[in-house]
């Protein structure tokens, strides 16, 4: 075994053990706004997996579309998230900002 391989086999053990603590967060907590946490992890998962096939492959043809789409899915998932959570806050109060008498943690 080379040390290219080893690199491989530990970024695509840990994106995947990443994806799989996310999906098991996705299963195991109740509310979609508790869901959205583990949601927005799993971009770094994907990372990791597209790392390991540049690692892999360099950056040949196939190399340059995980790494391409590894960078896509961790910068654009936190945009799909919050937009997801806004959705579920308007849904359920009809307006995304505090509504009068509403607590709202601040730092």
């Amino acid at each position: 075994m080379s040390l290219r391989h080893i690199c491989v086999l530990v970024l695509l053990f840990a994106g995947v053990g990443v994806e799989a603590i996310c999906c098991l967060g996705l299963v195991v907590l109740r509310d979609a706004l508790d869901r959205l946490h583990c949601a927005g992890a799993v971009g770094f998962g994907a990372a990791l997996v597209a790392a390991a096939v540049v690692v892999q492959d360099s950056f040949s043809l196939i190399g340059n579309k995980a790494a391409a789409l590894g960078f896509l899915l961790l910068f654009a998932n936190p945009v799909v998230v919050h937009m997801t959570a806004r959705t579920v806050r308007i849904r359920a109060h009809g307006d995304w900002r505090a509504q009068p008498g509403e607590e709202v943690e601040a730092p």
